[in-house]
């Protein structure tokens, strides 16, 4: 008998996981079917939204088609789920949902590197990367230049236009008639 309870224990604790997790999935999918429904019913556009709020267009487009992936971090989540619930006139906790994670999301490195979420005007790391691109485009130019010094394609004579072809030759013209 002793032996056949762990087993048992234990795969009650799984069907707890289980549980949690679809209850979690079902908390989440009913608040993303609020958030739209009163945002729509509000008459308000995601870019309204993201301009009242303060919070980026590709959170709200994440919470809105449900991207777990996409969403910021559980902190800064819960901040913005109050705010919606303020602008969207929700009670309370409605959107609570939206916060819950699956555990295999704890399994995933504390580096979350999401390029469609990378703001490249107003954030450090989209600074970074026109900085990097600007140097690798002087860098690139650089070596163009380099090449075309190399094989005599790049002069340092002046360039003759029309102009000055038709004044040259009139200039000749008159040296040689003296």
């Amino acid at each position: 008998m002793d032996l056949n309870s762990p087993s048992k224990k234990s795969s009650s604790g799984l069907s707890d996981v289980q549980d949690r997790s679809v209850t979690s999935d079902k908390d989440f999918s009913e608040a993303i079917n609020l958030f739209k429904k009163q945002r729509k019913k509000a008459g308000i556009t995601l870019e309204e939204l993201s301009k009242e709020t303060k919070i980026s267009r590709n959170v709200l487009m994440a919470i809105e088609n449900g991207w777990k992936k996409y969403l910021p971090e559980k902190t800064y989540l819960i901040s913005m789920i109050k705010c919606l619930e303020i602008k969207l006139n929700l009670d309370r906790g409605t959107l609570k949902g939206l916060s819950s994670r699956k555990n295999s999301d704890a399994n995933i490195s504390n580096f979350k590197f999401n390029f469609i979420n990378i703001d490249f005007l107003n954030s450090w790391i989209g600074s970074l990367f026109y900085i990097i691109f600007m140097l690798l485009s002087i860098l690139a130019l650089n070596s163009q230049q380099r090449y075309l010094i190399k094989i005599n394609s790049v002069s340092t004579e002046p360039i003759i236009t029309e102009k000055n072809i038709i004044r040259d030759i009139n200039i000749i013209n008159n040296k040689k008639e003296r």
